[in-house]
C-alpha cells in the first residue's frame, strides 16, 4: 500500500501481518433527526439512523488496526457494545473487537452476505443474496435471486449460534430495519416482509411493484421507506408503508432500487436515473430528489449530465445521500463528485470533484465530512466549503461500505480490510 498524502498506508502495511496473524488463530414530522450519542446495544438500520450519519461521541476512544479477512466485504459495518460486526464474501458473519480488531466469532451463512448487519436486544441480522434475474432471458420474470432461493438469518450477539432463518424466492441483499422488535425489509421477490426479531415469526408479507436490489429499509416515525424497481419496463418508486401492517401511506415516481432513501428535517432523499441508451451503454443521468416525508410530493429534484455507469468497487447506480445540519451530502454516482444541497430548496452548496465516482455513503464529523472514491482516495472534505483539507490513498477501491466515527477513530472496509484509524491519519 502507498500513500500520495498522509502516513495511513505505512501503517495498515506494517499492521496487516500482525493481523493476519490474529485472523488465522481466532478465525415523519419536520423536526431534525439528531445524530446518534455513543456506541448503544443496537445498530437498526443501514448506518444506524435515518439521517445515515454514523458518527458516536466517545470521549477518549481511540483505536488503531487492521483485520484482513478472506474475501471482500461490501457491505456496511455496524458497532455495537464494543464490537463491529461486519459480513463478506467468503459467506461469513464477523464480530470483532472495536478496540483490537480481533475476531471474537464468526459464522458461515452459505452464501454471499453484503448487507449491513442490523443489530438489537442481543440479536445480530443479516441478509444473503444473489446479483442477477432469476431468469435473465425472460423479461415477464422480475425476481432478483437464484434459483434455490436466499435467506436472512439471525444470530446471537454473545457467541454467534443461529436463532432463526427465513427463506425467500428472491435475494435478501438489502439491509434490514429494526423498530419496536420487528425486522422488516424489502428484497428481491418484489415484497416487503416484517418478522419478529427474536423468533422470525412472519408478521405481514405485502407485494410490491419491484424489487429491492440493494435498496435497504429506513425506519422513522411509524414508517418505513423502500425504493424499488421494475426492469421490463424500467420504472421505479419510493413508497412510504405503516410499520404496523405493511399498508401503503404514499409512494413517488422517483426511485432506485440500489440505495436507501434518506430521512431528516421532514423530507425523504431519494436517487434516480434517466438512462441513455443512444449514447451510452450503459450510462445515463443521476437525479437527486427530496420529498415529503408525510405525503411523498416532490419537493425539489436535481438532474445532472449523463455519464457512463461503471462497475469498479460496485455496480450500483444510486447512492444513498448523508443529512446533516439541514444539508445533504450526496455522491453522484457516476459523476465523480459530492454535492452538498441545502435540503429545504435544493440548492447547490458545494460541489467537490473526485478521482473516481464515490458509491459510499459520506459521514460528518464537527466541520468535516468523510468519504472514500473507487479510485481508492479517502477524503477530508469542509463541510460548509466544500475544500479538500486531506486526501490518503489505499491500495484496494472503496466499494459501498460507508466509514463510521466512533470517538477519535475512523472505521471503514477497504476491499477485504477492516481499517481502524485514528481520524487525524486519514
Amino acid at each position: 500500500m502507498f500513500s500520495r498524502i498522509g502516513l495511513l498506508p505505512a501503517v495498515i502495511g506494517i499492521a496487516v501481518t500482525a493481523v493476519i496473524v490474529t485472523f488465522v488463530l481466532s478465525v415523519p414530522n419536520a423536526r431534525s433527526i439528531p445524530p446518534p450519542l455513543g456506541p448503544r446495544d443496537a445498530w437498526s438500520m443501514y448506518q444506524a439512523g435515518p439521517a445515515h450519519n454514523a458518527v458516536f461521541e466517545q470521549r477518549g476512544f481511540t483505536a488503531n488496526w487492521v483485520m484482513k479477512l478472506p474475501e471482500k466485504i461490501n457491505g456496511g459495518l455496524a458497532v455495537v457494545d464494543g464490537t463491529v460486526y461486519v459480513d463478506t464474501f467468503d459467506k461469513a458473519l464477523y464480530a470483532l473487537g472495536m478496540k483490537d480488531g480481533k475476531a471474537r466469532w464468526s459464522v458461515g451463512v452459505g452464501n454471499i452476505v453484503m448487507s449491513t448487519p442490523v443489530v438489537s436486544d442481543g440479536v445480530v441480522v443479516v441478509g444473503t443474496g444473489h446479483d442477477g434475474f432469476l431468469y435473465p432471458n425472460d423479461a415477464s420474470s422480475q425476481v432478483w435471486g437464484q434459483p434455490q432461493g436466499d435467506d436472512v438469518f439471525a444470530f446471537s450477539t454473545e457467541d454467534g449460534h443461529q436463532l432463526w432463518k427465513m427463506h425467500t424466492q428472491g435475494q435478501d441483499m438489502p439491509s434490514p430495519a429494526i423498530v419496536g422488535g420487528t425486522v422488516i425489509f424489502a428484497n428481491g421477490d418484489l415484497h416487503a416482509y416484517a418478522v419478529q426479531l427474536k423468533t422470525g415469526k412472519r408478521l405481514w408479507t405485502v407485494p410490491l411493484p419491484g424489487v429491492a436490489t440493494m435498496a435497504s429499509a429506513n425506519v422513522h416515525d411509524g414508517a418505513v421507506f423502500l425504493s424499488v424497481c421494475h426492469n421490463a419496463p424500467y420504472v421505479c418508486e419510493t413508497r412510504a408503508i405503516d410499520v404496523r401492517d405493511g399498508r401503503t401511506l404514499w409512494s413517488n415516481p422517483i426511485g432506485g432500487s440500489d440505495c436507501t432513501p434518506t430521512v431528516d428535517n421532514g423530507l425523504v432523499f431519494t436517487n434516480a436515473n434517466r438512462n441513455d441508451d443512444a449514447r451510452f451503454h450503459t450510462g445515463g443521468a443521476t437525479i437527486v430528489a427530496a420529498l415529503d416525508e408525510r405525503t411523498g410530493k416532490t419537493v425539489w429534484t436535481r438532474e445532472f449530465e449523463p455519464q457512463p455507469y461503471t462497475f469498479i468497487g460496485s455496480a450500483e447506480r444510486q447512492i444513498a445521500g448523508t443529512a446533516h445540519d439541514g444539508v445533504l451530502f450526496q455522491p453522484i454516482g457516476n459523476g465523480h463528485r459530492v454535492v452538498a444541497f441545502q435540503e429545504r430548496t435544493g440548492k447547490e452548496l458545494w460541489t467537490f470533484h473526485t478521482s473516481a465516482n464515490v458509491k459510499m455513503s459520506p459521514v460528518v464529523k464537527g466541520e468535516t465530512v468523510y468519504f472514500g472514491d473507487t479510485g481508492g482516495v479517502f477524503y477530508r472534505v469542509d463541510r460548509k466549503t466544500g475544500k479538500l483539507q486531506h486526501a490518503t490513498s489505499y491500495l484496494q477501491a472503496f466499494s459501498t461500505s460507508p466509514p463510521v466515527i466512533v470517538g477519535d477513530t475512523v472505521f471503514v472496509a477497504d476491499g477485504q480490510m477492516v481499517v481502524a484509524t485514528p481520524i487525524t491519519d486519514v
